[in-house]
């Protein structure tokens, strides 16, 4: 039987309430709790604190999972979230501890000053609720494919797998020439399965005429059976999805010179929480 706290009534409380981009969508059942529209947001911890300081935790996406379920309670597997609420939890996040605004400097582009720009978070977040995901890929007349966001643990699995090859790509100028040959191929390879690999991942099912399939080992056999166009759209349709849930360019003017220019913001965890 757990022993009642005095201290319980000074625990930390809610700072905001935010709806979900995914308007609740593609979590599995059970993974988010209370109505989407409406989630509370706690400000971090000392301990959540600390972890996005340890190198290990960054690197294998730990940290930002631990942190969303600290203090986003309605989450509980932080690695289940839909990828398209990672930004706006991590800035949701980030607004409840620190406050809405984030100071970035920035050089001008036209004048060399430097400039300090204060940029509110809460606008980045209305972008994202503003935002709908197109799950609908036509093919031709008789194909049509459904996708779905990757989770937080694949787009992170995905993102080390490549950055682990494309490090290894870098390292060739080490080894000899024959040698760096068959580490090309290897690269390669191991590159166009791991994108076959996202594409069988973010495909939920293939609608043809008579039947929706949704079995992967068929998908996988279509996919890697099919001509370089079907490549080309699923590539293109997954790059555009992607590029309209990047956090986006913000705009800004120069205070020596009042030029207008753009700042990117990253949510590098390491950065933005430090």
């Amino acid at each position: 039987m757990n022993q009642y706290n005095p201290l319980q009534k000074y625990y930390r409380q809610p700072k905001l309430y935010i709806s979900l981009p995914s308007k609740g969508l593609y979590y599995a059942q059970g993974g988010l709790t209370g109505d989407w529209s409406n989630v509370p947001v706690f400000a971090m911890t000392g301990m959540d604190e600390i972890i996005y300081k340890t190198p290990d935790a960054l690197y294998s996406g730990e940290a930002t999972k631990q942190v969303i379920e600290s203090c986003i309670p309605y989450i509980k597997d932080g690695f289940a979230v839909p990828s398209i609420d990672i930004d706006a939890l991590v800035l949701a996040i980030r607004i409840a501890t620190f406050g809405e605004n984030l100071n970035v400097d920035k050089i001008c582009e036209h004048c060399e000053a430097e400039n300090t720009y204060e940029i509110p978070l809460t606008r980045i977040l209305d972008y994202f609720n503003a935002q709908k995901y197109d799950n609908i890929l036509p093919i031709n007349d008789e194909i049509t494919v459904k996708i779905r966001p990757l989770t937080y643990f694949e787009l992170n699995h995905y993102s080390i797998e490549n950055f682990k090859l494309q490090k290894k790509m870098a390292q060739l100028e080490q080894v000899s020439e024959e040698e760096r040959q068959k580490i090309v191929d290897e690269i390669y390879k191991n590159l166009s399965d791991l994108q076959v690999d996202l594409f069988l991942t973010s495909i939920e099912s293939v609608r043809i005429p008579d039947s929706e399939i949704t079995d992967k080992a068929i998908i996988h056999d279509w996919l890697i059976n099919s001509d370089r166009e079907l490549f080309a759209q699923v590539k293109t349709k997954l790059e555009q999805n992607r590029d309209v849930w990047n956090v986006p360019s913000q705009n800004v003017q120069c205070g020596s010179c009042q030029q207008h220019s753009k700042v990117e913001i990253t949510l590098d965890q390491s950065i933005f929480f430090g």
